[in-house]
C-alpha cells in the first residue's frame, strides 16, 4: 500500500487517532508504513506514554521538564519492565504457545466497588483465580484484619491517580503480585502497609502515605513511578531489588534501609531482574576534550619550546631493568595513538613502522570472576607489578620527547572522572556491573533526615539519583558496600 497519495501531514492526523495495537500492526506492512509510525514519536506516542495510568514522565521526578530522546522507546521499556511479574519461571518451564495463549483467554477482570460484583476487595480476592486483574473503582477501601495474598493477581485502581485509596495491611504468600494505580495507607492496627519473604511484587505508580515496606529474603521488589509521602521501605538480604524513578518526601528516618548480606537463596525473578538492571545501567561517559595536534602546532610556530630536564631514576632495580629510548619512544607513540582512539581522532602509522611494547601482564592473567552472574562473591586479583610504582616511573623518560609523546604525558597526570577511569580497567567494570542487593535508579529524596541506610553487610547502588534537603544522603556502616 503506497503513502503517497495524501499527504504525509494527512497520514499522521489519521494515525494519530489509532490505538497501540493497530499501530502495531501497520508498522508491519512495509518499510514506508514502518517509517511513517516511528515518524509520530512527539505526537501519537507521546500521548500513549503521558495518557497511560500505569506510568509517567519518563524522566520523572528528577527532570520532569526535559523530554526523552525516543517517547516510542520510553513507552517500549515501560512496557516491558511492566510484564516482569508474569514471567513466573515455573509456569514458563513446563508451558507451551498454547497455555500461554488460553492463560491470557481465560483471565478474568474482576471489578470491586460500588455497584460491581464483588462490595470488597477481600471477597474479590477470595474469587479470583491465577493471573486474574481486580479493578477498583474510585473511593475508600478499608480492611479490618490483615489481607493473605495466596494467588498472583493484579490489583488497580481505575481513573485517576489518587481516586483509589486502599487501608489495609497486605501479607504475601504467593510467588508474584502486581498493584498499580492505587494510594495505600497503613491500617489502624500496623505501620506496615505491604511485606513478603518468598515472592515478588511489583508496584507502578502508586502513592505510599505513612507506612512501610519490608522485603524479606528470597522475596525481591520492582518499584517504579511511586511517591513515599513520609514512608520507608526496607530490604532485608534481597539478592536484588530495583527502585526506578521515585520520589521519597518527609522521612522520619531513612527512606530506604539495606539491611544483611544478599542472601543466596533466589527467588525466580532474580534473573528478570538482574537482566532488566543491567539493559538499563547506562554508564555516564563524559567525552574527553580532543587532544591538541602538537605537530601542526609546531609548524605553525605555537608549540612553546623550552629547556627540558632529563632524569633517571632506580628505586631497587638495576639500571638495565629501565626501559631503552626506542622502548619509551614506542611507549609514547602507543599511548598517544590510545588517548586519540578515546576522544576520536584515529591516527594511521606507516606501513614501514611496527611499534612494539612489553607489558607486565596480559589479560589472560586478570580474574574475570564476575562474568558469571550465579556467584555470589567475586574476586578481584591483581598481578604482583601493580601493587608497586614500576607502571608509573616506567612513564618517566630520560631523553627529550617527541611532540606528540609530550602531549600524550600531560595527559596521563591530568584529572580524569571515574568513568574515564573506568575504561582502563576492565575488572573494574565488571565489579561495577555487578548488581546485588538494592538498585536505586533516577529517584529524588528530600525534606527529610536520611536517604539511603546500608547496615549488616548490606549492599546497594545508586545511580541518578538526587538527595535534598537532609541530614544525610547515605550512610554505610558494618561492612556495607555501596556503589
Amino acid at each position: 500500500m503506497e503513502i503517497s497519495g495524501l499527504p504525509l501531514e494527512l497520514w499522521r492526523l489519521i494515525l494519530s487517532y489509532m490505538r497501540l495495537p493497530d499501530l502495531g500492526r501497520c508498522s508491519l506492512v512495509c518499510r514506508a508504513w514502518y517509517e511513517l509510525i516511528l515518524s509520530l514519536d512527539n505526537t501519537r506516542w507521546r500521548q500513549l506514554c503521558l495518557g497511560c495510568v500505569e506510568c509517567r514522565h519518563p524522566n520523572w521526578p528528577n527532570q520532569p521538564d526535559v523530554e526523552p530522546w525516543s517517547w516510542r522507546e520510553a513507552f517500549k521499556q515501560h512496557y516491558l519492565a511492566s510484564k516482569t511479574w508474569t514471567k513466573n519461571s515455573q509456569d514458563l518451564e513446563s508451558s507451551n504457545c498454547f497455555y500461554l495463549f488460553r492463560r491470557k483467554k481465560d483471565r478474568r477482570v474482576l471489578c470491586v466497588g460500588p455497584g460491581c460484583e464483588f462490595d470488597n476487595l477481600r471477597r474479590a480476592l477470595l474469587s479470583a483465580g491465577v493471573y486474574d486483574r481486580i479493578v477498583l473503582l474510585p473511593g475508600v477501601y478499608e480492611e479490618q484484619s490483615e489481607i493473605f495474598l495466596k494467588a498472583p493477581v493484579e490489583i488497580m485502581g481505575r481513573g485517576k491517580l489518587g481516586d483509589v485509596a486502599l487501608l489495609a495491611s497486605f501479607d504475601q504468600h504467593c510467588p508474584t503480585m502486581r498493584l498499580c494505580n492505587l494510594v495505600f495507607m497503613p491500617a489502624w492496627f500496623t505501620p506496615v502497609i505491604y511485606k513478603t519473604n518468598s515472592g515478588h511484587v511489583q508496584f507502578d505508580n502508586c502513592n505510599f502515605e505513612t507506612g512501610q515496606l519490608q522485603i524479606h529474603a528470597p522475596g525481591t521488589c520492582q518499584v517504579k513511578f511511586c511517591t513515599f509521602n513520609q514512608s520507608s521501605i526496607n530490604f532485608h538480604s534481597v539478592a536484588i531489588s530495583l527502585l526506578e524513578n521515585c520520589e521519597f518526601v518527609g522521612s522520619e528516618n531513612a527512606s530506604v534501609t539495606v539491611e544483611g548480606c544478599p542472601s543466596l537463596d533466589k527467588n525466580w525473578a532474580c534473573k528478570h531482574l538482574t537482566m532488566l538492571a543491567k539493559s538499563r545501567s547506562v554508564l555516564l561517559q563524559t567525552p574527553e576534550p580532543p587532544l591538541c595536534n602538537t605537530t601542526k602546532l609546531e609548524s605553525q610556530g605555537h608549540l612553546p619550546v623550552g629547556s627540558m630536564r632529563t632524569c633517571e631514576i632506580v628505586i631497587g632495580e638495576e639500571p638495565g631493568h629501565l626501559f631503552s629510548a626506542s622502548q619509551t619512544e614506542a611507549m609514547l607513540k602507543r599511548a598517544c595513538e590510545k588517548e586519540n582512539d578515546l576522544s576520536g581522532n584515529h591516527t594511521v602509522a606507516p606501513k614501514e613502522e611496527a611499534l612494539t611494547m612489553d607489558t607486565d601482564t596480559s589479560d589472560s592473567e586478570l580474574s574475570m570472576s564476575s562474568e558469571n552472574e550465579e556467584e555470589s562473591e567475586s574476586s578481584y586479583r591483581l598481578p604482583y607489578q601493580a601493587h608497586s610504582l614500576s607502571h608509573l616511573l616506567a612513564k618517566v623518560i630520560h631523553s627529550k620527547p617527541q611532540a606528540n609523546g609530550l602531549t600524550a604525558l600531560q595527559n596521563d597526570y591530568e584529572l580524569k572522572s571515574l568513568p574515564q577511569e573506568m575504561q582502563k580497567e576492565k575488572e573494574v567494570q565488571a565489579l561495577a556491573n555487578l548488581v546485588q542487593g538494592c538498585l536505586v535508579r533516577k529517584c529524588l529524596f528530600r525534606d527529610g533526615k536520611g536517604g539511603i541506610f546500608v547496615c549488616s553487610q548490606g549492599q546497594a547502588r545508586a545511580e541518578g539519583s538526587i538527595f535534598r534537603d537532609l541530614t544525610y544522603a547515605m550512610r554505610c556502616i558494618q561492612n556495607s558496600k555501596v556503589q
